[in-house]
C-alpha cells in the first residue's frame, strides 16, 4: 500500500510538470504572436521599407567631391523622373497611362541603354500626407518602388521635394519641414538615397521686404511676399524655412545621406555661397548649367566651373531644347563644349528628360534624339518647334539625346 502511494504521489509530480511546460510554452507562443501582430499591424516607414532591403556602404562628402562606396569620387550621370509628383503618379508611374514611357519603364531605360549611374524622383508633399496629416502609404509604397528598383540596377536614386504642379511657394515653407523629417526617418539607413532639399528654389528680388536678401533667406528663412506660386496672392506675407532648416531637420533624425541644395533663382546661380554655406555634413550645391546664358567657358566658369573648387557642386536638371519656348539652334557645336568642359571638372550631368521629343523619339526609350550631320546654325533644320506647336512633340527626332548618350556610355560608372 505504501509502494503505491508513492507511485500515485509521482504520478501526479509528473502531470503537475507537464502541466506547468505546457501553460510555459502557451505564454511564449502568445508573446511572440503579440510580438508578430504588432510589426504586421505598425506604420513605421522605416520598418515597411527596410523588411526587404539592406543598408550599403554609405557616401561622404571629402572637401570637394562625393565619395562612393568603392573609396573613388563620385560623378552622376543621369536624368529626372517627374512621375511620382504629376497629379495621378500611379497612372504615369505604373504603367497605366496613355503612353508606355513610364516611370519604372525609364528607369529600366536608364540602367539598360543609357549607363546611367543616378535617377532624381520629383517627390510631392501633398501626395505623401492626407489631409489628417497622415502618411498615405498607397503613394510611399510607389515612391519606395522606384527607389528600390533603381538601387537594385546599381543606380543612385534622389527624392526631391517638387510642389510647382500645386502652385507650390517659391521657397520652403513648414510643409518642407514636416516632409523631410519624416522622410529622413524612412530612408536614414539606405545612403544610396540622397536628398534634394527643393527643386527649383525661385522666390524673385521684387517678393522681397525691404531690407531682405535672397541669398539670407535662402539659406536662415524669413518673410517675404508670395509674387511666385500659388495664384491670386501675391500681396501675401508667408514665412519660408531655409535650407539650413532643413539640413537641421534630417541631421535631427539620424540621417547621414548625402543632402543636395539648390541654389535660388530657379537653380541658376551659385552666387552667395561663399557667404551663405550650409553646415551638417556631407552636403552638395545644386546647379542648372543653361547653354542659352552661359555658352562660354568663361561664363560657364563664372557659374559654377569656380565653386567645383571648393564644394561639391551637383547638377541638375540640363534642358537645352525647350520646345515652343527654347530650341538652341547652336547645340550641335555647344553642347559637346560643354560636356567637355563638365567631364574635366568631374562634375557629371543629370538631363531633362527621357520624354519624346526631347531625349527620346516618342515613346522608344533605346531611342535618342539627335542632329543632323553638320547642324550648326539656326538655319539648319534642328529647330522644328514654330507658333503654337505642343511642348514635346512625339514624332520630333532632332535633340541632345545622342550626344548625351554617348557622353553618359563613355564615362558613367555604376555603383
Amino acid at each position: 500500500m505504501k509502494l503505491k502511494h508513492i507511485n500515485k504521489n509521482q504520478q501526479g509530480l509528473g502531470r503537475l510538470k507537464i502541466l506547468v511546460l505546457v501553460i510555459i510554452l502557451l505564454i511564449v507562443c502568445i508573446g511572440a504572436w503579440r510580438v508578430f501582430s504588432h510589426q504586421s499591424k505598425s506604420n513605421d516607414a522605416t520598418t515597411l521599407f527596410s523588411s526587404t532591403t539592406s543598408p550599403s556602404p554609405g557616401f561622404h562628402v571629402s572637401e570637394n567631391k562625393i565619395i562612393g562606396p568603392n573609396g573613388k569620387q563620385f560623378v552622376p550621370y543621369g536624368t529626372i523622373i517627374e512621375c511620382a509628383s504629376e497629379r495621378k503618379p500611379g497612372t504615369l508611374c505604373q504603367g497605366q497611362g496613355e503612353s508606355a514611357n513610364t516611370g519604372f519603364a525609364q528607369i529600366n531605360a536608364a540602367a539598360k541603354y543609357w549607363n546611367m549611374n543616378i535617377l532624381r524622383f520629383q517627390v510631392a508633399q501633398e501626395h505623401l500626407f492626407k489631409k489628417d496629416g497622415s502618411i498615405n502609404y498607397s503613394y510611399l509604397n510607389l515612391v519606395d518602388g522606384l527607389v528600390k528598383k533603381t538601387n537594385s540596377l546599381g543606380m543612385v536614386a534622389i527624392i526631391t521635394l517638387q510642389e510647382e504642379h500645386y502652385d507650390g511657394p517659391a521657397f520652403p515653407t513648414s510643409t518642407a519641414t514636416a516632409f523631410w523629417k519624416f522622410m529622413a526617418r524612412h530612408y536614414k539607413n539606405y545612403p544610396d538615397v540622397f536628398f534634394d532639399l527643393y527643386n527649383e528654389p525661385r522666390l524673385p528680388a521684387n517678393a522681397l521686404e525691404s531690407g531682405s536678401n535672397v541669398w539670407n533667406i535662402w539659406q536662415n528663412g524669413g518673410n517675404a511676399y508670395l509674387s511666385s506660386g500659388t495664384k491670386g496672392t501675391t500681396n501675401k506675407i508667408v514665412s519660408y524655412v531655409g535650407m539650413q532648416s532643413l539640413v537641421n531637420t534630417i541631421r535631427e533624425q539620424g540621417a547621414k545621406n548625402i543632402i543636395i541644395a539648390e541654389g535660388p533663382n530657379y537653380d541658376e546661380t551659385l552666387s552667395g555661397l561663399p557667404t551663405h554655406l550650409l553646415t551638417g555634413g556631407n552636403i552638395a550645391y545644386g546647379i542648372e548649367p543653361n547653354l542659352k546664358k552661359d555658352t562660354s567657358q568663361t561664363t560657364q566658369y563664372n557659374t559654377f566651373g569656380q565653386y567645383t573648387k571648393k564644394w561639391p557642386i551637383m547638377p541638375e536638371a540640363f534642358l537645352n531644347n525647350e520646345g515652343t519656348s527654347f530650341c538652341d539652334p547652336n547645340s550641335p557645336v555647344d553642347l559637346p563644349r560643354l560636356l567637355a568642359y563638365l567631364k574635366s571638372l568631374n562634375m557629371g550631368l543629370l538631363f531633362w528628360a527621357l520624354v519624346p521629343g526631347d531625349g527620346i523619339v516618342g515613346n522608344n526609350l533605346d531611342k535618342p534624339t539627335s542632329y543632323p550631320t553638320g547642324a550648326s546654325s539656326i538655319s539648319s533644320p534642328m529647330c522644328p518647334y514654330k507658333g503654337s506647336k505642343s511642348l514635346y512633340l512625339p514624332n520630333n527626332t532632332i535633340g541632345d539625346g545622342s550626344l548625351i548618350m554617348s557622353y553618359y556610355k563613355a564615362n558613367s560608372v555604376k555603383l
